[in-house]
């Protein structure tokens, strides 16, 4: 049943966290390969960590293949690293990289199989997730997918969660970087490219963001599971100051037969800020069919970067040409049954407040509605101090 003509070289990236691999690498062990042979897998360690990592990485058991340990001499930070780590992929077929706070499924392998012989010669599919989304990080509240037939969805954003990339895919992204001299600040934001201002503002060893950046350029996506084989731990390092269990998500245990759509005829497509694309929404909705709009249901997308006259938004308006009410989680099925209200409008650009008053808060709080009012409150405390903290740091 499974397709095993491409096996993609697993790569592992590591620091300072030895524990963190220690987990990941047994997991590694624990995972499902039963129809393929020579596996390889390489442990990339960058240079300044403990000694232990190196020491776990080296006594590691790899029973499926050859292993290799790679020590840096040098310090390479977060972003060289993963960069280093996405160009093996010029020595093989594909890789699957997985950074050291990650966990896998027991079948991560056999879907990266099947996923790749899918998409393979898609050349708008800049990379294959091995993460599912059940989190918002730019409106910091949950994220609920809309269901199809599919296994898949599609989103405009990069995942560092776990994630695979074919040799031509990594080839077209370093090309793209080495001719956007993305090394300097000011040219992340020289395009008026319509990603989220906070991705502009992450530090200087983020890949992702020059990721994101490439792929909204270039109008490619990420295709993304809808059942996880990969969860964060959010382990204290490099992107996080301490652990937070604000990215776990489950895991998919059992083997399947994945359903997996292309990326022309699906409907379930979400631009870099984890919106509905308005293309999705008007084949959902016919009475949107002939307007030119941008979604913005969760109020977080800069009002001097929209390009289209009208604006699907969260946001209060002078004067609004549609309304919708807020009775259904997620917030494009709103739009999508047309239910009666005023809380989302259709309206002009021009006429559209930056203001959103208390309606965010009734929309998070619908979309966690089944975690209980404790909860709910600790997770806003929670929230409004990591804002506070990530601004701190950035000043």
């Amino acid at each position: 049943m499974r397709d095993c003509r491409i096996q993609p070289t697993i790569v592992v990236a590591a620091y300072n966290r030895p524990l963190s691999l220690k987990r990941l690498l047994d997991s590694l062990s624990k995972a499902s390969f039963k129809v393929y042979s020579n596996i390889k897998l390489i442990i990339s360690i960058d240079y300044g960590g403990s000694s232990h990592v190196a020491k776990i990485a080296q006594e590691f058991i790899w029973k499926y293949g050859d292993k290799e340990v790679v020590l840096h001499s040098r310090n390479l930070g977060l972003k060289k690293h993963i960069i280093y780590c996405g160009s093996i992929s010029q020595q093989c077929e594909a890789v699957i990289v997985l950074e050291d706070d990650l966990f896998v499924s027991p079948e991560f392998y056999n879907y990266s199989c099947q996923a790749l012989s899918f998409y393979k010669d898609d050349n708008r599919i800049a990379g294959i997730s091995l993460y599912s989304y059940l989190y918002n990080e730019y409106a910091q509240q949950r994220f609920i997918p809309i269901n199809d037939e599919f296994d898949n969805y599609f989103i405009q954003s990069a995942t560092s969660w776990g994630q695979i990339w074919t040799k031509r895919q990594w080839k077209d992204f370093l090309e793209w970087f080495a001719n956007e001299k993305c090394e300097s600040k000011q040219l992340m934001s020289a395009k008026n490219l319509l990603i989220p201002d906070e991705v502009l503002s992450w530090p200087e060893k983020s890949w992702k963001k020059y990721f994101i950046k490439y792929i909204v350029d270039k109008d490619k996506f990420f295709v993304v599971p809808r059942k996880s084989l990969t969860t964060n731990f959010s382990d204290a390092g490099e992107n996080y100051a301490y652990s937070t269990f604000r990215l776990q998500v489950p895991l998919q245990v059992l083997p399947q037969q994945y359903k997996f759509s292309l990326l022309s005829e699906s409907k379930v497509i979400y631009d870099s800020h984890f919106e509905l694309t308005s293309d999705c929404i008007k084949g959902l909705n016919s009475n949107l069919a002939g307007i030119n709009f941008t979604t913005d249901l969760y109020g977080t997308k800069n009002l001097d970067k929209i390009s289209t006259e009208y604006l699907l938004t969260i946001r209060d308006t002078r004067k609004a040409s549609l309304s919708y009410g807020f009775s259904l989680v997620p917030p494009e099925l709103n739009i999508i049954f047309e239910q009666p209200g005023s809380f989302y409008t259709l309206c002009k650009v021009g006429d559209c407040l930056k203001e959103i008053k208390f309606k965010k808060i009734k929309q998070y709080a619908a979309t966690t509605s089944d975690i209980g009012t404790k909860k709910l409150i600790s997770l806003i405390v929670y929230n409004t101090a990591r804002r506070f903290i990530d601004l701190l740091k950035t000043n």
